[in-house]
């Protein structure tokens, strides 16, 4: 017998919180991650613009400042361009590989807790292993399903530029550009919703049945087809829950961010200053809270596919 979407999410929430270390690690991945991207602006990027001259401060609020600066950076260094875009693709490769060993681990350790009795599977070592193990199929399940996405998202843009090409009149490029672009954002979302629910599925299938990615990719699309309305409610309802859950945060720590400032007093202008520390807290809040819902939402999709 099936469960309800809701008695998947509550299994997940079990799991997560019986196996409850992978949100440090999860927490750990994202303070590296983090710290990678700093580390690689400031050893690569930073110096390379410094070098070729492109360090030279403009006003931003200055048209003629802003396109001498495009104009510049587009055709005198456009081989620095190249380089700088293939430096992204490396690091983004990179920081996909990290996370991909990351929620393999995570995935591996809910598996076997959703096979056991008391759902307590974490082991350091036996995250290590299924990290390492399942790092590589996770690795182009992500790359595959959102290139898939990616491509839904292309078809209005591509339409969008054709229609540009069409016409002459500017009101008509305008009205054409305008209703493509928001076309495309407004297709993103739903794209977004349903490549994450594959994404996760195909994720908890790959670990669990031992899948390459495009057959774990297949499987998760098949069975999500099949059962798209609890597939669909649990991957919403988690995103609710995220972003109500960042919400509140985020709306308990804006007082404290903006009080005091330009305020004219001497007294007031330095409070900010003081509650520093108490805003270091609300986003150290605000991770531990993100971590802990990827991990549910993780958890509740193994709960899909180990489901009996």
């Amino acid at each position: 017998m099936k469960r309800s979407a809701f008695d998947v999410i509550r299994r997940g929430f079990d799991n997560a919180v019986a196996n409850w270390p992978l949100i440090l690690l999860r927490i750990g991945e994202g303070i590296l991650l983090m710290g990678i991207v700093v580390a690689a602006v400031f050893a690569a990027v930073i110096p390379i613009l410094v070098s070729a001259g492109l360090s030279k401060g403009f006003d931003y609020r200055n048209p003629d400042d802003v396109a001498q600066f495009l104009g510049a950076l587009f055709i005198e260094h456009w081989m620095l361009l190249v380089y700088l875009f293939g430096l992204a693709f490396i690091l983004l490769g990179i920081l996909l590989a990290i996370h991909s060993f990351v929620e393999a681990g995570c995935a591996r350790i809910y598996v076997d807790g959703e096979r056991g009795a008391a759902m307590r599977a974490f082991d350091f070592g036996r995250w290590l292993r299924g990290g390492s193990a399942g790092w590589w199929p996770v690795f182009w399940i992500y790359n595959l399903a959102w290139s898939v996405g990616c491509m839904v998202l292309l078809v209005p843009l591509t339409l969008t530029i054709a229609g540009l090409l069409a016409i002459s009149e500017t009101a008509g490029r305008i009205a054409v550009g305008c209703a493509g672009l928001g076309f495309t954002f407004l297709l993103f979302l739903p794209t977004a919703i349903l490549v994450g629910i594959w994404v996760h599925k195909a994720i908890a299938v790959s670990v669990a049945r031992n899948l390459g990615a495009v057959d774990a990719l297949r499987a998760a699309r098949r069975e999500f087809r099949l059962d798209f309305g609890r597939h669909l409610a649990v991957g919403i309802v988690m995103m609710i829950i995220g972003f109500m859950a960042a919400m509140i945060v985020s709306g308990a720590g804006f007082p404290l961010s903006s009080f005091g400032r330009h305020s004219g007093r001497v007294g007031l202008d330095l409070l900010p200053l003081f509650l520093a520390p108490v805003q270091i807290v609300m986003s150290m809040i605000q991770s531990v809270i993100s971590s802990a819902v990827s991990s549910w939402t993780l958890a509740s999709f193994v709960a899909l596919a180990e489901e009996r």
